[in-house]
């Protein structure tokens, strides 16, 4: 085999007879130390502040999305007898080879292209991070990776939109008004709300805590997202809001008040108090009468019961003669099964949908009823018109078309 890269600026060393062993198959060591190894107490304190620090570069769910493309490079390496840290680009080229080659029970690629590099990503970083190159920028990588993206290349299978009346539908067809089955209808009615009005993504809703909110006289609520996937660092604005309804039955305060609600009656000691004011609440619900303090009328809650750092969204638990509310936070997996099996409770297919058909149904009904594509940008703190235009020529794309205005 012909050598592939030699020691030059890129500082990779060339590959040599006997390709394979480990020590042939590296890339250049990492640089030495600037400081003495017998550093001082001040600048080991130092070290270990420089080390949080860098902990916080990342969110939590991309540390353990490359924490698995390293563990996952790491062992392909240790079967070829292949050099993880350093790697040659030349193995990640294989690796690469590997993951387009793999296949899942049904015969489909085990690793899309995205997956593919996410898993490139997670290998650069451990090399960056322990100051090594990244053998994944070089050319021959790239070139791979985009050939197998043209080969690959399809449409990319979105969530279909659900609408207004399709979460109306949804929320009417839960038990609201029954024990125990009602305290989890009255959370999953919350969260629907918060993925249509408030176009939150699920990570979004999942980790929203009662001291996110705020009770608006005007506008509903107020919510604060806080950092968020694309706001990281928290720098951009963040406030959702949850205007009033024109019905009750579209009211997301409503079903935001009923839920909380709840929570504070969960807090409640004696179990059989507990259970006897929660099965109160229940049957007083209806879907007709606002009780978000609309207009000036008394809400079910108040400010005071949003003074907690506590999750909004929690587990439930529930049989036969009781239903508890914990003290956890319900995770964004758990919102995307929520959704489907409350659609499938109302007659409604799930296979085509997710939680995140709420954000996308929030920009296709804004659109349809007039929304600019500013208004909504702001709604769902896009920060690019092409992204909501995605949502728009793929779910409705009579607006804005000019073969409506042919007079056919």
């Amino acid at each position: 085999m012909t050598d592939r890269w030699s020691v030059g600026d890129t500082g990779v060393m060339s590959v040599v007879s006997g390709i394979g062993r480990r020590t042939h198959l590296a890339a250049v060591g990492a640089p030495p130390r600037i400081l003495d190894p017998q550093i001082d107490d001040e600048l080991e304190e130092l070290e270990e502040v420089s080390r949080g620090l860098e902990a916080h570069t990342l969110s939590g769910n991309t540390r353990k999305a490359y924490d698995k493309a390293w563990r996952s490079f790491e062992s392909f390496c240790e079967t070829h007898s292949l050099e993880p840290l350093p790697a040659h680009p030349e193995s990640v080229r294989w690796y690469v080879a590997w993951m387009s080659t793999q296949v899942d029970e049904w015969g489909s690629p085990r690793f899309a292209t995205a997956t593919i590099r996410q898993y490139l990503a997670g290998v650069a970083s451990r090399h960056v991070r322990d100051g090594y190159l990244d053998p994944t920028g070089h050319r021959a990588v790239a070139d791979l990776v985009r050939g197998l993206a043209k080969l690959r290349a399809v449409r990319p299978k979105r969530k279909r939109p659900l609408l207004r009346d399709d979460v109306v539908r949804i929320i009417a067809a839960m038990d609201h008004d029954a024990y125990p089955d009602g305290v989890s209808a009255a959370r999953d009615a919350a969260a629907l709300w918060l993925g249509f009005a408030g176009a939150m993504r699920r990570s979004e809703a999942a980790s929203l805590r009662l001291k996110s909110l705020e009770l608006h006289p005007q506008d509903g609520i107020h919510v604060r997202v806080g950092a968020s996937k694309a706001d990281q660092a928290g720098e951009l604005p963040d406030v959702v809001v949850l205007p009033f309804g024109s019905t009750p039955s579209t009211c997301a305060p409503c079903a935001v008040h009923r839920w909380i609600r709840l929570v504070g009656v969960a807090g409640i000691d004696d179990a059989r108090a507990r259970r006897r004011e929660t099965m109160r609440q229940l049957y007083a619900y209806d879907l007709d009468v606002h009780v978000c303090g609309v207009e000036g009328a008394a809400g079910l809650i108040s400010s005071a019961d949003l003074a907690s750092g506590a999750p909004l969204l929690r587990a439930t638990y529930r049989n036969r003669k009781d239903a508890r509310i914990h003290g956890d936070g319900i995770s964004g997996d758990a919102l995307h099964t929520m959704l489907a099996r409350r659609m499938s409770e109302a007659g409604m297919d799930p296979s085509a949908y997710g939680f995140h058909s709420l954000r996308a149904g929030h920009v296709t009904q804004a659109r349809r009823n007039g929304a600019t594509t500013e208004e909504i940008m702001r709604a769902g703190r896009w920060s690019r018109a092409e992204t909501v235009d995605v949502y728009d020529r793929e779910f409705n794309p009579a607006a804005r078309n000019s073969v409506m205005r042919l007079g056919l």
